[in-house]
């Protein structure tokens, strides 16, 4: 009888406490853990990164790029021969959408761009890896250097198209792969085509809680090196500073444009003959949107 009573109460017992654990599991549902900072900005230095912003994120964008003539008798003057700038403004629409527009001093290229974050990486490996869709357009306002541009404004109208495919490795590790298809609106001087591929990589390696190193390479195919163009290559230092990116870059090319950075980097990267590009970038973030009420409200 004792025994009967008591395996009566465990098995009540029992039942209760799952029916508990089911009303527990429907008003807070597990969620898969998505992983975060794969990269810490919008781009790795100048190519897109698979990153997308919060919803309601806004970014204001300045980008330096510094010079020297090569083979100039009167070259570092003052710091450097030439000096280009570029101004650009971010914002998320959504956690998975980002639009960005800009304009840059020295090639006079206006740009804008949508990315749209497909997949995203979840940890334990449910999803190994994130996937994020680019797409740019560009608008070449001037000629400049060997690039002839024609009258008509159709003609002046280049764009990319870029899967970015990224995983993040470990806490400090992160890689990205970017085939981009490229179209320019005239034929560039050493190809006489319009239409390119590119394949890129990049890295960021974590050094500190708040300083990273990361590295670009993009090959582009169909066009001949030489004095017209070579692979775009870029190495530099992502700072946080709160609300503030810092992102120092040497780097072949003189454009921030997601066109001209891929088509129009006319210089072998070395340290000698000018062909050393210095830059700095800063980021400044601003959070419209507060998600902790946000997640209040739900």
């Amino acid at each position: 009888m004792i025994l009967l009573v008591t395996a009566l109460s465990v098995a009540i017992t029992t039942v209760k406490a799952q029916n508990l654990l089911d009303i527990l599991d429907k008003e807070q549902p597990q969620s898969d853990l998505f992983t975060q900072a794969t990269f810490k900005a919008n781009r790795i230095l100048l190519g897109q990164s698979v990153e997308t912003r919060k919803e309601g994120t806004f970014e204001l964008v300045l980008g330096t790029r510094f010079w020297n003539l090569p083979n100039n008798e009167s070259s570092q003057v003052f710091f450097a021969d030439r000096f280009s700038a570029h101004f650009g403004l971010q914002y998320a629409l959504s956690d998975r959408f980002t639009f960005g527009l800009g304009v840059t001093t020295l090639d006079g290229i206006f740009n804008t761009f949508g990315k749209y974050r497909l997949l995203r990486q979840k940890e334990n490996d449910k999803i190994p890896f994130g996937l994020t869709l680019v797409q740019n357009a560009s608008y070449f306002s001037r000629s400049f250097n060997n690039f002839d541009l024609p009258e008509d404004s159709s003609g002046r109208l280049s764009y990319s198209t870029q899967a970015i495919i990224a995983r993040k490795f470990s806490r400090k590790f992160s890689l990205q792969l970017a085939p981009t298809y490229v179209h320019t609106g005239t034929e560039q001087p050493a190809s006489g085509t319009n239409d390119f591929f590119s394949l890129g990589f990049g890295g960021r390696y974590k050094l500190g809680n708040h300083v990273s190193l990361v590295s670009e390479y993009y090959s582009l195919f169909g066009r001949e090196q030489g004095s017209e163009g070579y692979d775009l290559f870029t190495l530099g230092i992502n700072w946080e500073i709160s609300d503030l990116i810092m992102q120092f870059a040497m780097t072949n090319s003189k454009s921030f444009d997601d066109v001209a950075i891929y088509t129009l980097s006319p210089n072998n990267f070395n340290f000698k003959d000018g062909r050393l590009h210095i830059g700095v970038n800063a980021t400044y973030v601003i959070h419209f949107k507060d998600r902790s009420k946000k997640k209040a409200k739900k």
